[in-house]
């Protein structure tokens, strides 16, 4: 008999809201630490219900050995790779999801029966915030513009620059000038899934001599501003861009194995 029927009329109906649960089409994590299938895994919420979460798994487990999602150190590292929708119930999962400016992370077990790309696991009881740095630093050495605010408010013009990494806290930017710490910067960054150039504003932290000769080249790290200067969909767009780009390149490495 199909494992789905014996769910009751209550486990269908959508669940109560709850900002700290995976919301239908967000992207997690799937960590198996136990077993025959250890591995990380990535997957995107299905369905939400009163006492189950439905996910949609990638054809293959994704292997994660240098953490681009920023692993807990108590974490059992991920060691091989295998269909996250074969993995047998009862697996003990530990699921995490990015959203806004946190990293948010539950244990679970998978239920019942998989059904193709689709694996079932038990509705957390807590989800927990994990106090991190804000989120994986992506490299990028991409070109950008970025233009500096004096301190008596007046913006200078556009100058070129290249991003040497980024997180959705801050970026390294590499300028051909100084920028002392406290000033304001506008920088372009990219954003969304397609990397769509956004400008985002941010604090000068620090600034450092990368090279030397007649083109000097200072590192500057900047701290982008929150709310109300940065909106809460411009974080989420450029931690997508960040999370893409991890896809990418684990992608690639799994296609050159």
């Amino acid at each position: 008999m199909d494992f789905w029927k014996f769910w009751s009329p209550v486990m269908d109906r959508p669940s109560p809201k709850s900002g700290r649960l995976p919301t239908v089409g967000e992207a997690v994590r799937l960590q198996v630490a136990q077993g025959d299938r250890v591995g990380v895994y990535y997957a995107t919420v299905r369905v939400v219900t009163m006492r189950r979460i439905v996910l949609d798994t990638a054809e293959e487990g994704i292997f994660d050995p240098d953490g681009l999602w920023e692993t807990s150190k108590t974490e059992a590292p991920a060691t091989t790779t295998s269909a996250a929708a074969s993995l047998p119930a009862r697996t003990a999962l530990v699921v995490s999801f990015v959203r806004g400016s946190g990293l948010f992370k539950f244990s679970t077990r998978v239920v019942g029966v998989s059904r193709s790309s689709q694996i079932t696991i038990l509705r957390p009881r807590q989800v927990t915030q994990v106090q991190r740095r804000e989120f994986y630093r992506l490299p990028l050495h991409a070109p950008t513009t970025f233009r500096v605010s004096s301190r008596g408010g007046d913006g200078s013009m556009r100058l070129a620059g290249r991003l040497v990494n980024m997180s959705g806290g801050g970026a390294l930017l590499a300028a051909p000038k100084p920028i002392p710490g406290g000033l304001r910067v506008t920088v372009r960054v990219p954003a969304g899934k397609d990397g769509e150039q956004i400008d985002v504003e941010a604090e000068s932290l620090d600034c450092h001599i990368a090279s030397q000769g007649v083109s000097r080249i200072y590192l500057v790290r900047l701290s982008f501003i929150g709310p109300p200067t940065m909106t809460e969909e411009d974080r989420e767009a450029i931690v997508a861009y960040i999370f893409e780009q991890q896809r990418i390149v684990l992608r690639n490495r799994k296609l050159m194995r």
